[in-house]
């Protein structure tokens, strides 16, 4: 997304507590698996997740309705990156993208525990798991 769309204090999930199986694990992390990681983390769980309806996926999937305001875009299928699609922004956007030296969400969590997931971080060039209810960045993609 256009620096513009990019986020600055967003929680991973509005859930910060339950577990997300489908968004956890190595097949999740792989390039192609961001938009699937999304929609799972707008929808409410099998294991008593609550679907996202403020964070850092909530954020993402609003731009297809022109949220926030200052964010113009004619796209509408934004979500939030695997950790491999924010890895590969990182190899390949550095200096192109607007892109700030501080951690981004990714859209992956983890199974072992419950109120963490994976960021990528910008200044560093690798990921890190923290706590859900931490703020962070966000900064939507697309397939192209």
């Amino acid at each position: 997304a256009p620096a513009s769309c990019d986020a600055a204090s967003k929680i991973w999930s509005s859930d910060t507590t339950h577990l997300l199986v489908s968004v956890s694990g190595w097949s999740a992390r792989a390039v192609g698996s961001g938009r699937a990681n999304t929609t799972a983390m707008l929808a409410n769980g099998a294991t008593n997740y609550v679907g996202d309806t403020s964070g850092a996926a909530f954020y993402a999937n609003a731009l297809a309705n022109g949220v926030p305001a200052g964010c113009v875009t004619s796209k509408d299928d934004w979500f939030l990156g695997s950790l491999g699609e924010m890895k590969l922004m990182y190899d390949n956007l550095q200096g192109l993208g607007g892109f700030e030296v501080y951690p981004y969400w990714s859209s992956n969590g983890d199974v072992d525990i419950g109120n963490g997931a994976y960021n990528y971080d910008f200044d560093i060039g690798a990921p890190s798991f923290l706590r859900r209810d931490l703020l962070f960045r966000v900064r939507p993609i697309r397939s192209f």
